[in-house]
C-alpha cells in the first residue's frame, strides 16, 4: 500500500513537473520583435484617451501585468485588434505593419509604420515567403487571452 502511494505522488510530481517545463519553454520561444514592442505602444497611445486611462497603467496592463479595471474597459470597449503586414510598394527589404483597432462603438482606429524586412516575426517572414502573397494578417490577443 505504501509502495502504490509512493508511486502515484512521483508521477503526480512527474507531471507537474513536466507542465511547468512545458510552459516555461512556451514563454521562451516567443521572441518579441520591434514590431511587436510598437504593436503594445500604439495600442497604448492609441486607447488610453479612448478609455480614460493613464497611459502607464494601460501600457503595463498589455505589457502582462493586468488590472482588473483596466481589462474589463478594453474587453468592453475593443471589438478586435488585427496587425497587418504588407510588403512595402517600391522597397524590397521593407515591410509596412498596420495596427487596425476595431471598436464595439463601431470606430476605427489605425496606425502605420515601415520596418525593415528582419523585424517581422519568424511565422509571418515564413509565411510571406511559402505564400508569395503581398499582405499578410494577424488577429492580435491581449495577454491575458493568449
Amino acid at each position: 500500500m505504501e509502495l502504490v502511494a509512493l508511486v502515484l505522488v512521483a508521477v503526480f510530481v512527474f507531471v507537474l513537473a513536466a507542465r511547468v517545463a512545458r510552459r516555461k519553454s512556451k514563454t521562451q520561444l516567443r521572441v518579441e520583435t520591434p514590431i511587436d514592442k510598437w504593436a503594445q505602444s500604439e495600442l497604448t497611445t492609441l486607447l488610453a484617451r479612448e478609455l480614460d486611462v493613464e497611459p502607464a497603467d494601460l501600457s503595463a496592463t498589455l505589457g502582462g501585468s493586468p488590472d482588473p479595471d483596466i481589462v474589463t474597459k478594453l474587453e468592453s470597449s475593443v471589438r478586435k485588434v488585427e496587425i497587418g503586414y504588407e510588403r512595402a510598394p517600391g522597397s524590397p527589404g521593407s515591410v509596412d505593419a498596420r495596427i487596425d483597432i476595431q471598436l464595439e462603438s463601431g470606430a476605427n482606429k489605425k496606425s502605420q509604420k515601415r520596418f525593415p524586412w528582419a523585424a517581422l516575426p519568424a511565422d509571418i517572414s515564413a509565411e510571406f515567403e511559402r505564400s508569395g502573397s503581398a499582405h499578410v494578417y494577424r488577429a492580435w490577443a491581449f495577454p491575458w487571452q493568449s
